[in-house]
């Protein structure tokens, strides 16, 4: 982010098209407490970062995670918190050589399950709880008390909300007048999502859902 400034910034989109913001893996093992890694206020404040001036949200892409990443927790931490968030981790990654401590992971829908966290992920596919105040969804996760594992990850359903509410937050808080218009969405990677691929399929009904109420926006 060293590079991106409020003077810089102009100059960077003078030599652009568009920029793929990596809005997923915002909790990774370099932190101490659990937090979604592709949370809707995380995709907020990243987007956030790469639009002063506003304009340049047109340029902009949303990212998505197409696997499940999964945290260990302390064990003598109880968090029983609705939602899980905040809760503290054991030491992921070594302060001093950056060596994965092996405390922390991911894979894709395509992978076979590791079989020591084989019970724990079916617990949390079964189990796992969307994270919505008054209606406002934040995020997808489950905690496995039982092992200590934090999941989090992106349904299809969520994805669905997820880019519903951005999609029109960047259009009423920025405005068709400051051309607030999102560029797009993208992922890592579409191989990541075989066989089945639902959560492209759900990509591709939000921004089907887009294109008609931005069109219909515009003949307006």
């Amino acid at each position: 982010m060293i590079a991106f400034t409020w003077t810089t910034v102009p100059e960077i989109y003078e030599s652009i098209d568009f920029l793929n913001v990596m809005t997923y893996d915002l909790m990774n093992r370099r932190d101490n407490v659990t937090k979604h890694h592709s949370g809707l206020d995380g995709t907020i404040d990243a987007l956030q970062a790469y639009t002063d001036p506003a304009i340049y949200v047109r340029y902009l892409n949303i990212g998505l995670g197409f696997y499940i990443k999964w945290f260990k927790t302390l064990g003598n931490e109880t968090c029983d918190r609705v939602p899980a968030l905040g809760c503290r981790t054991e030491l992921m990654e070594d302060p001093v050589t950056g060596a994965d401590l092996g405390k922390a992971g991911a894979f894709s829908w395509h992978d076979e399950v590791p079989p020591e966290l084989a019970e724990s992920y079916a617990r949390a596919i079964k189990h796992g709880v969307d994270d919505e105040l008054r209606g406002l969804f934040k995020g997808h996760y489950y905690m496995d008390q039982q092992e200590h594992i934090f999941w989090s990850w992106d349904t299809p359903d969520s994805i669905n909300r997820k880019l519903d509410k951005l999609f029109h937050s960047f259009r009423d808080n920025i405005g068709p007048k400051h051309l607030g218009d999102l560029g797009g969405v993208f992922a890592w990677g579409l191989g990541e999502d075989a066989p089945h691929f639902e959560h492209l399929r759900a990509v591709n009904k939000a921004l089907e859902r887009w294109e008609d109420m931005t069109s219909d926006h515009q003949e307006l």
